[in-house]
């Protein structure tokens, strides 16, 4: 005996198109592994040059670019470079002591000792005192010497 039901299929049902997106083959896939370098990366060498010591570069303590320590004797003349007089180039305090010892000046005066600083001439770290100078000097001497006679004088009459 046949059946006579049938099935109904209700109209909501959506069906599934035929055709489906496939995801192209153009997706680059990454190594699995570090050891793929492209030919365009550079490798570096495994030995690395040790810089020397005698690379200029800006000093702490003096800030001016030398080699050597802190402490040594490239910084030592980098900072004794920078107290150079800007008027004759000479370190006055080389010649502090000689003009208090020899002439009884507290300091060395540039202006006094190197009137003309284009004749300015040096014998090694001796400065070649002008004529003129010279005279000045001697004054200065026989003034001194006049004054430290009056006052033994004086002190002998009290």
């Amino acid at each position: 005996m046949a059946s006579d039901s049938v099935e109904v299929v209700p109209d909501s049902v959506e069906v599934v198109p035929d055709s489906v997106d496939v995801v192209s083959d153009s997706v680059e896939l990454m190594p699995n592994s570090v050891d793929v370098v492209s030919d365009s990366v550079e490798l570096v060498p495994d030995s690395v040059d040790v810089m020397p010591d005698s690379v200029e570069s800006p000093c702490a303590r003096c800030g001016t670019l030398h080699a050597g320590g802190v402490f040594g004797e490239a910084c030592f003349q980098a900072r004794r470079h920078t107290r150079r007089c800007a008027r004759c180039g000479l370190l006055h305090e080389d010649y502090d002591l000689p003009a208090r010892w020899l002439h009884g000046m507290e300091k060395f005066d540039c202006e006094f000792y190197v009137t003309d600083v284009e004749k300015l001439q040096m014998d090694g770290d001796t400065i070649l005192l002008l004529d003129d100078v010279i005279k000045k000097l001697d004054e200065i001497y026989n003034m001194k010497k006049l004054e430290d006679a009056k006052m033994k004088q004086d002190a002998k009459e009290q």
